[in-house]
C-alpha cells in the first residue's frame, strides 16, 4: 500500500467507478501515473488542456487493498 493524499485516492475510487475520465496533468495524477495506477489513454482535450486516464489493475488493487474488509474466515494451523 502507497502513502497518497486524499485527493489521490479520491481519483481512484471516481475512475474505478466511472471509467475513463478526464484531467488536468497535475502533481497527483503525475504521482498515480509514476505508480503505475492511472493510465492516460491519449486522448486530449486541448481547448481545456486535459489528458484522458483510466485505472489499472495495479490502481484496482490498492484501492482493494485499502477498502475491501478483512477476512473473518479463522486462520487454520
Amino acid at each position: 500500500m502507497h502513502k497518497l493524499p486524499p485527493g489521490s485516492l479520491y481519483r481512484l475510487q471516481t475512475l474505478a467507478q466511472t471509467g475513463a475520465s478526464f484531467y488536468k496533468l497535475t502533481a497527483y495524477m503525475r504521482r498515480l501515473e509514476v505508480l503505475g495506477m492511472v493510465v492516460a489513454t491519449g486522448r486530449t482535450a486541448p481547448e481545456k488542456d486535459l489528458n484522458e486516464y483510466r485505472i489499472t489493475d495495479a490502481g484496482r488493487a490498492e484501492l482493494k487493498d485499502r477498502y475491501d474488509p478483512p477476512s473473518t474466515n479463522p486462520i487454520k494451523r
